[in-house]
């Protein structure tokens, strides 16, 4: 369903919502990054991506019709 690089809407604790940046994918959870970290990790910097639960992911934020950045 994800893959790295996707765009995602998140709904983290109280209900805050950003996009970030699939990192990677688990059968649990994704990976995810900010915008500035998955770049700089796309060209050899470690990612420094936090794993949210499949619940808190709340779509691809291209077809939610979310900002893409982060």
């Amino acid at each position: 369903m994800y893959k790295r690089g996707d765009r995602v809407l998140v709904e983290g604790f109280g209900g805050d919502k950003a996009v970030l940046r699939v990192w990677s994918v688990y059968q649990y959870g994704l990976a995810l990054c900010s915008e500035e970290n998955y770049q700089q990790a796309v060209l050899g910097a470690e990612a420094d991506a936090l794993i949210f639960p499949m619940k808190d992911i709340k779509g691809n934020a291209d077809s939610v019709g979310q900002p893409t950045g982060a």
